[in-house]
């Protein structure tokens, strides 16, 4: 019985992230921020992914301090999470940290391969870090997953450039 009820906390707790990570896209930062601090009010086993979600609701609001700061917990509360990664990716790239952003991205990538997103900010680090070979095999990538995605016509003409 206790499985069930931890099992059944878990299912809610992944559906409140999911809300969260959908007011995120619609640019509700307020609704995003508080499904995220729901999971972290309640110390749910998923609190890391509510620090990573947080983190980025600042990049929305251009505040990327704060961004670092709540994506720096999320790696702390769980270093193997590819959504961590994939914050402090982001956070250090508006940062201009462009480095340190292709190391965790990479990192977030590594872990989920099918995050197309995550494969298309990687392909724009490389791209600032003049790494064209990886510009290209995470485009190529991201196009794979996401042909008619609203970046598909940038991603493209970059690619059109690095080619030659």
């Amino acid at each position: 019985m206790k499985i069930l009820l931890s099992l059944l906390l878990l299912f809610v707790q992944d559906d409140v992230y999911r809300q969260g990570k959908a007011q995120l896209e619609e640019k509700q930062y307020d609704a995003a921020e508080q499904s995220f601090r729901d999971l972290i009010d309640k110390e749910a086993p998923i609190a890391s992914n509510g620090y990573a979600g947080l983190a980025q609701v600042e990049i929305g609001r251009k505040s990327y301090d704060k961004a670092l700061d709540y994506a720096k917990k999320a790696f702390e509360l769980k270093p193997d999470s590819a959504d961590a990664h994939y914050a402090l990716g982001l956070a250090y790239a508006y940062k201009q940290d462009f480095k340190n952003a292709a190391a965790y991205l990479e990192k977030a990538v590594s872990l989920n391969p099918d995050n197309a997103y995550g494969h298309y900010q990687l392909a724009l680090m490389q791209y600032r870090l003049k790494k064209y070979d990886q510009t290209i095999i995470h485009f190529e990538k991201f196009l794979e997953m996401m042909p008619n995605a609203p970046e598909a016509a940038q991603v493209k003409s970059i690619l059109k450039t690095v080619r030659g």
